[in-house]
């Protein structure tokens, strides 16, 4: 069956306005059932031929291509509410891979300002600055506009949880633009706000507004305490007292905690200076350490502080490519792995999640001088169920992971498993780049690029389909981000190219899509 979603069905969900002018589809194409596909199931990712059926946003069965029963009879069948509002499609995952959705579980989601490639080559706290220079100037719809491109980046790559750790809020109402992109994109998302108070204005704010914005965000928004982290971004951006602080505020709202720790030897040093501690130490002294806690880096840690983490129950979040492009080090996976502590992935604003997983292998394997220290499993494993358990830590027991579901109940996610949301991700499995497949998991972590993916599920909703969002007309999207791309390039004084920028924004009039081959395509020699 077909998963061709036409963009002028009269009985899909009518367009709604956006803020910026984007047209955002209230709801994705809900799917059935997927049929006659490779499947990477539970927590071991086992491969399994198999069909897969969805019910409520839930994986209601998968069943084994050999299996005595008929795979319809494995499952029930749909409410017939559903089947009337939504028209179930099945797609048919023939030489495909189906993988759990993967989970970023450190972002940034405001790249939409020039500080990225404009910082090229510098060290990190020079590279902060300039960050923060270019990021005082957005506005509101700027943060919309970045957060939706941010997530629709990354679910056309295979992502279909993000963790984004939020600032800088040198203005208001740039906390509800975040949320609104998120809802907008059809990404399950996870918010650590961050609070920054030093050191400098405008990019600042007290911490006393930051604790009344965060709780208006539970009351005004979409925002949950489930998903939600109190997130000091680091020592250099909040003091002792103010983690301390911190803390006390997740305790009170029932929100886990969040920052940037031990990652780099100058980060190191102010924690010596402010706490008489190294990070690790100062901060479980704040009471800041806890089981929902993730602390994304950590590339500097001693034996005690790897224990620490294990017994406080705490979450690391590894970013490999961002950690290579700083320079900052190399986080002791393999050793906190060791040691019981959950180690998840994060893109940190590089390319995406399947560069990660091969980054972190690589990184690994040369820093041991052993090629196995890590496994394929482990690194995919770590961008799935682990991430998952990070992600969603303060919603259920430690090394479970459990999301709030559209629906609103708490569900597994980051496996294929009866009983789990279906957040999953389609990859071609006869793929040039891929032969020979030996091996699904290998093929997906060594061989299988972001765009190539090709279909998304996030509660069952099919938000990426052939590559393309159902939810966000992409081509205005991009025309909204060129568009502040050229104010950068006016208000920052930023180099251009010949006609003064690289590559000019076109006019919101978009042509006739191209002609399709006919039937038969044509033989190509």
């Amino acid at each position: 069956m077909s998963t061709d979603i036409p963009r002028d069905d009269p009985d899909k969900p009518k367009p709604r306005d956006h803020p910026q002018g984007l047209n955002v589809r209230v709801l994705a194409p809900t799917v059935h059932a997927i049929t006659n596909v490779t499947a990477l199931v539970g927590r071991d990712l086992e491969p399994l031929l198999c069909h897969i059926y969805i019910r409520d946003g839930l994986i209601a069965a998968i069943v084994p291509d050999n299996a005595d029963t008929t795979p319809l009879a494995a499952a029930p069948p749909p409410a017939k509410d559903l089947l009337e509002r939504s028209k179930p499609i099945t797609i048919d995952g023939k030489h495909m891979i189906a993988m759990p959705g993967m989970v970023d579980v450190h972002d940034h989601l405001r790249v939409l300002a020039p500080g990225l490639p404009v910082a090229e080559g510098l060290p990190l706290d020079e590279f902060l600055k300039v960050q923060w220079a270019t990021q005082a100037h957005m506005a509101p719809d700027d943060y919309e506009v970045a957060a939706l491109l941010g997530s629709l980046q990354r679910m056309k790559c295979g992502v279909t949880t993000v963790v984004d750790h939020a600032y800088t809020f040198h203005e208001p109402d740039l906390d509800v633009a975040c949320v609104s992109a998120y809802e907008s994109s059809g990404i399950r998302w996870a918010y650590a706000r961050g609070i920054m108070t030093r050191p400098y204005a405008p990019v600042c704010e007290t911490f006393e507004e930051a604790a009344d914005n965060i709780r208006s965000l539970l009351t005004h928004t979409a925002v949950t305490p489930d998903r939600l982290f109190v997130a000091p971004v680091s020592i250099r951006q909040a003091s002792f007292e103010e983690f301390e602080r911190s803390a006390a505020l997740a305790e009170e709202l029932g929100a886990g905690t969040y920052t940037h720790a031990s990652e780099t030897e100058a980060e190191r040093e102010t924690w010596l200076q402010e706490a008489n501690a190294t990070p690790i130490t100062a901060l479980d002294r704040a009471g800041f350490l806890t089981d929902r806690t993730v602390l994304a880096h950590c590339v500097i840690l001693d034996d005690d502080e790897i224990e620490l983490l294990a017994a406080r129950g705490c979450h690391v979040v590894h970013c490999p490519s961002n950690n290579m492009k700083l320079a900052k080090g190399v986080t002791r996976v393999p050793d906190l792995l060791a040691a019981g502590v959950n180690v998840a992935l994060g893109v940190d604003m590089m390319a995406d999640i399947f560069s990660e997983m091969r980054a972190e292998l690589h990184m690994q394997s040369l820093h041991s001088g052993d090629p196995a220290v890590l496994s394929s499993l482990d690194v995919l494993q770590m961008a799935t169920w682990r991430g998952a358990a990070a992600a969603f830590s303060n919603a259920a027991a430690p090394a479970d992971s459990y999301a709030p579901s559209t629906a609103g109940q708490r569900v597994a996610v980051g496996e294929l498993s009866p009983g789990c949301a279906a957040d999953i991700v389609l990859v071609p499995a006869r793929s040039l780049l891929q032969a020979p497949m030996l091996d699904p998991v290998h093929a997906v972590v060594h061989q299988t690029q972001g765009p190539m993916v090709r279909h998304v599920l996030v509660d069952g909703q099919l938000v990426v389909a052939d590559g393309v969002s159902t939810l966000v007309d992409e081509q205005e999207l991009m025309f909204e981000a060129e568009r502040a791309c050229n104010f950068w390039l006016d208000q920052l004084d930023l180099p251009t190219g010949p006609q003064g920028v690289w590559f000019p924004p076109p006019a919101l009039e978009f042509p006739e899509p191209p002609p399709k081959f006919p039937d038969p395509p044509p033989k190509f020699l």
